[in-house]
């Protein structure tokens, strides 16, 4: 299996969780953020570096995706089975779109050589 292969797989695993967050998320539950926690799990997985511009768009998407879910399954709100599964296929999409944004962005990470390599490369 290649490099990108293993990389994209681990993202993947790691963002399971995630997926399955908002596939189970009912709005029932007063204490339920559903965007802060789903963005916190994001946050922690894209903290090692420094975030690119195209995982800060796919950030705001999701909070806006989660929070739209969370408004139209609200508890006290008329609750619509086709919208809220209509939003929920929208927040897990948008999770898609943050696993593809963390995947170039690692993939970036393990291309850009670190310069204590080149010193090393040269002094042999």
């Amino acid at each position: 299996m290649s490099d990108d292969s293993i990389l994209r797989q681990e993202i993947r695993r790691s963002l399971r969780g995630v997926r399955s967050m908002i596939c189970s998320y009912s709005g029932l539950y007063s204490g339920e953020d559903l965007a802060r926690d789903v963005l916190k799990i994001c946050d922690d997985m894209a903290r090692s570096s420094q975030p690119t511009p195209r995982l800060k768009e796919a950030r705001c998407v999701v909070r806006e995706r989660c929070m739209k879910l969370a408004r139209d399954a609200d508890r006290f709100s008329a609750r619509d089975p086709a919208v809220i599964a209509a939003s929920r296929a929208q927040a897990v999409a948008s999770i898609d779109v943050i696993q593809d944004a963390l995947f170039e962005m690692r993939k970036a990470e393990t291309a850009v050589p670190r310069i204590g390599a080149l010193l090393r490369r040269r002094s042999l």
